[in-house]
């Protein structure tokens, strides 16, 4: 009896933890409430893109108000990719994010993947472009049934080892 009732309580309580917990994930939020110089930069940086989404990251904790990025979500004219770009709140554009099916990734980049990765499959890529030094990167996602891996390369297609990435790309989710 005092077992059943010592995981009882044990399992109110991670449950009472759990609840106590805010998601970190980013909030849409209406284009008026994006800070002028963050769209200017926007439009700027993108003419030809049309934002479907203003979303907005918080901060690394739940109690953080202050917005520490601007994310939005568009396509260029006449192209069906996703594009994603993320903006500090003075508007300097932090990151750039393009969706790529494998078909569209570099030869050299897609043959590095399939020697290194043999009996996985490429799902798909994103070129991301990092600001402030300004560096490109391909991040591919393989898949062997369950088991999910990214690869990471420069666009000359030499693979970037997880530990040489640049910090900001691996301490936020893009």
């Amino acid at each position: 009896m005092k077992k059943i009732t010592l995981w009882v309580i044990c399992l109110l309580f991670v449950v009472a933890m759990k609840a106590q917990e805010t998601p970190l994930n980013n909030n849409p939020i209406p284009t008026s409430e994006v800070p002028e110089l963050v769209r200017k930069s926007q439009e700027t940086n993108f003419p030809y893109g049309y934002v479907r989404e203003w979303s907005i990251d918080r901060g690394l904790t739940a109690g953080d108000d202050v917005p520490v990025r601007y994310m939005s979500t568009f396509s260029e004219s006449g192209s069906t990719n996703n594009h994603f770009a993320t903006y500090l709140p003075n508007g300097m554009l932090f990151y750039h994010s393009e969706f790529m099916q494998p078909d569209l990734l570099p030869s050299n980049i897609l043959q590095q993947t399939r020697t290194e990765f043999d009996s996985y499959e490429v799902e798909h890529a994103d070129f991301i472009t990092m600001y402030n030094p300004k560096r490109e990167i391909y991040r591919v996602k393989v898949r062997d049934q369950a088991l999910v891996q990214m690869a990471y390369y420069t666009v000359d297609g030499i693979k970037i080892p997880k530990k040489d990435l640049p910090e900001e790309l691996l301490v936020f989710k893009y």
